[in-house]
């Protein structure tokens, strides 16, 4: 079990450097829609935005994650090479089937949107948008709705690649799409009547770009880039299976995403984008260290179900919320202390404004709180998954949704956009918890003594960090000042390697193992 954990770390390392270059590209790309696009313009292309998101999410990344990777890993363990590979190519052919059938259904539901936002106007107590707004917005989700087909497919390209221990590639991959993104909306913003038909643009560009990488590295490492239309096969048959109830899942927490968009939209100008600038830092560390602890672990635990190692199983699910407990408490402090500083040096320029920064803020504060059950129920529901059961993560998904609809419904009135982030966060712990118990119910505790040693340990380094780090900036903010962005720049940076240096040395000094795995992995690497 110690050379798995070393093994996991390593993957998880690999991944997370990836989607760290990607993320923090990703950031220069929002920096550079905040400084070209005014916030009306910019609100409507991330909520048009939001619709081929939401069902690359649920259909995408679910079931790349969910339903694939374990019944590829379990094809792999007992199957010819051959076999296993066309049952790749066959459900592949399911895949491309159900996304082309659901970009279509999309296009013709998406002009219903306007009546939604006129029935959620009693609960807002907000302005309706005027129609000549709201047709634009229609139009931008109309053309940007495709790229839920392209990027699906690429997406689906991850559950062999990860099954084959290929990490590299996916975590690099959402890059082409910031770079797309970053060369239109600099280059054709002039083009156009509005800088959101140029992000349109780059939208298409990056989708196409995104699914030749991922197909060239299945080519490459699987052996399988066509579809053979052959989907009466039983791996395709259990699969399909096993997707019902993934989808149903997927879909809560997508519902989720998209009720909190719709409230956004018909709040005032800026909230969309306050929320999006927000959950974009908060998704940087997520997406870097959680999701990569997840994707990590996964093989893992599928290969031991298929064994009927529980303990196995047990033990690598102690390890991932340990791994994610050592990355995500230092990030929540370093995004609660530096978050406005960070906020206004990346995004305060051209069309995004003081006010903006306020906002966006203080809904990082809100949803920063949850960042740690965010990670945390990426690692439980792999328990589940790698079980091939897919049905209890629905059921409490369900439950999670339906909470979060009635918290927004409760605290959107008096609190306004504060009130989406905290429902985010409260609903999204109480997931977690669920399905916490559930797992300890199943392979018996995921605690031990050391376990709670070294979260002291992980909770000492953080407090000591987030002291130190608040005590520099201060200095600095109060003797430099901020007026400049050389000075916003020099602040920032001196802050943040302050924070990491000295959780790095704290982390040292206790001997705290998750440093110590994930370091090794990376010399390795």
């Amino acid at each position: 079990m110690k050379s798995s954990k070393k093994e996991i770390s390593r993957y998880t390392a690999i991944f997370a450097g990836g989607t760290l270059v990607s993320r923090v590209l990703g950031m220069f790309r929002d920096m550079v829609i905040g400084y070209v696009v005014p916030d009306a313009s910019r609100d409507a292309f991330f909520f048009a935005f939001r619709f081929p998101n939401m069902l690359r999410d649920m259909l995408g990344e679910g079931a790349a994650n969910a339903a694939f990777v374990p019944v590829f890993t379990e094809s792999q363990e007992k199957d010819p090479p051959e076999q296993y590979r066309a049952l790749v190519s066959a459900a592949m052919s399911g895949m491309l089937i159900l996304f082309a059938a659901l970009t279509i259904i999309g296009l013709i539901l998406i002009p219903f949107i306007p009546w939604v936002l006129d029935l959620l106007r009693p609960l807002t107590h907000a302005a309706p948008k005027s129609d000549e707004h709201l047709q634009f917005t229609v139009k931008l989700i109309e053309w940007n709705f495709p790229y839920m087909f392209l990027i699906g497919m690429a997406v689906f390209a991850m559950g062999p690649l990860f099954a084959a221990r290929h990490y590299s590639t996916p975590s690099w991959s959402p890059m082409l799409l910031n770079i797309a993104l970053i060369v239109c909306c600099l280059g054709f913003y002039r083009w156009f009547p509005d800088p959101a038909w140029a992000l349109t643009v780059g939208v298409w560009v990056g989708g196409i770009a995104q699914l030749i990488v991922l197909w060239a590295a299945m080519k490459k490492h699987v052996g399988v880039i066509m579809p053979n239309f052959r989907l009466k096969q039983p791996g395709v048959r259990k699969i399909a299976w096993l997707l019902i109830p993934i989808i149903l899942g997927q879909a809560t927490g997508e519902v989720n995403k998209l009720v909190d968009s719709f409230f956004a939209y018909s709040l005032e100008s800026g909230v969309v984008s306050a929320l999006f600038y927000a959950n974009r830092l908060v998704q940087l560390p997520l997406s870097v260290f959680g999701v990569a602890v997840s994707v990590a672990i996964l093989p893992e635990i599928s290969r031991a179900a298929a064994r009927g190692k529980h303990a196995v199983i047990r033990d690598t699910l102690t390890h991932g919320l340990r791994l994610s407990f050592f990355m995500m408490l230092p990030a929540t402090a370093g995004l609660i202390i530096m978050g406005k500083p960070v906020i206004r040096l990346l995004f305060e320029h051209g069309n995004f404004g003081s006010n903006m920064t306020s906002m966006t803020t203080t809904a990082l504060v809100y949803f920063g709180l949850g960042l740690l059950p965010f990670a945390w129920v990426k690692v439980c529901v792999q328990g589940f998954y790698a079980e091939q059961n897919t049905k209890t993560p629905v059921i409490i998904a369900t439950v999670s949704m339906a909470l979060n609809i009635l918290l927004i419904c409760a605290l959107v009135g008096p609190l306004g956009f504060r009130g989406l982030a905290l429902a985010t966060t409260i609903s999204y712990t109480m997931n977690f918890l669920l399905l916490y118990v559930l797992l300890c119910n199943r392979f018996g505790v995921l605690w031990d003594k050391d376990m709670l040693f070294a979260f002291a340990r992980i909770g000492i380094a953080t407090a000591l960090m987030a002291a130190v780090t608040y005590g520099v900036f201060d200095r600095l903010d109060h003797f430099i000042g901020h007026e400049t962005l050389w000075a916003q720049g020099f602040n920032v940076v001196i802050s943040i390697a302050t924070a990491c240096l000295s959780f790095i040395g704290v982390s040292h000094a206790l001997k705290i193992p998750e440093y110590h795995d994930l370091l090794s992995g990376l010399r390795r690497h």
